[in-house]
């Protein structure tokens, strides 16, 4: 993955010489874009500004007002719906990304399963704002992603679409969200292709990441804490979940500090 440098608020970002543990660090660099820190703000219709990506898979620029552009991929929808992805996938979104494909064999359907269970709590915010989007690793046809959509039952689900693109387009996308191996072999291994979805609040460069197949309420709440504390949907299915204050425990009685006790003892 790519040891991602930022040099100065107007420069862009080399994405040579990946590690991983760099890659995903370099997502989350920001100091108000750490996992589950955070604030958004209504999305807006201004053009963004152009900038220059510079060479490299996974590249990216990072522009004047903190937000991050990437390479503007032309890339097919399962309805057969053309997109850019910078334009219309990325560009002052909230959204989360998962690479899978269509004939997977492996943990795609698990994914796909416990994503569904997540779609379900996140409802009334799922298409307006938040969108999930699953980029195909094998170049799958319209007509190949849309029956994995329909066999999974999230087919026209609204904010839930599958894409394909070029292997150039789908592997620049995957290695600038972090999903990205330095040994090829490895890396175009569709075996062992990656279970996680990263998160993004783009108007803020707010971005975290979680296992596509944890926990559908742990998913819910990391999304909910993309957005600033005072705007953060209130979600009934996970409102039950979080962990109410603790109370005094009857007939408990504190130890006492183990420096009073050293003190009489002098």
């Amino acid at each position: 993955m790519a040891t991602l440098q930022q040099t100065d608020h107007n420069k862009t970002v080399d994405a040579k010489n990946f590690s991983r543990r760099a890659a995903l660090g370099g997502l989350l660099f920001p100091a108000v874009g750490l996992l589950l820190g955070g604030c958004t703000r209504a999305l807006t219709t201004a053009a963004a500004p152009k900038v220059t990506i510079p060479e490299g898979r996974g590249a990216f620029a990072l522009r004047a007002d903190g937000t991050r552009a990437f390479r503007n991929h032309e890339l097919v929808d399962q309805n057969g719906v053309k997109v850019r992805f910078q334009d219309d996938l990325v560009e002052g979104k909230v959204f989360g990304a998962t690479f899978q494909y269509a004939k997977c064999k492996g943990i795609c359907s698990d994914m796909t399963e416990q994503m569904k269970k997540s779609y379900q709590l996140m409802k009334p915010i799922m298409g307006k704002p938040v969108n999930f989007y699953m980029f195909s690793l094998a170049g799958d046809s319209p007509a190949e992603m849309k029956a994995f959509m329909q066999a999974h039952g999230i087919d026209n689900l609204p904010g839930w679409r599958f894409f394909t693109g070029s292997s150039e387009a789908i592997a620049d996308i995957r290695w600038a969200f972090g999903f990205g191996d330095p040994n090829e072999e490895t890396d175009k291994n569709l075996a062992g292709h990656t279970g996680m979805v990263r998160f993004c609040n783009h108007k803020l460069d707010k971005w975290a990441a979680c296992p596509a197949q944890g926990s559908p309420e742990s998913t819910a709440r990391l999304v909910v804490r993309l957005f600033p504390s005072n705007e953060r949907p209130q979600l009934a299915g996970i409102a039950s979940k979080i962990a109410t204050p603790s109370y005094p425990m009857k007939n408990w009685t504190p130890a006492k500090p183990l420096t009073a006790t050293l003190a009489s003892r002098l």
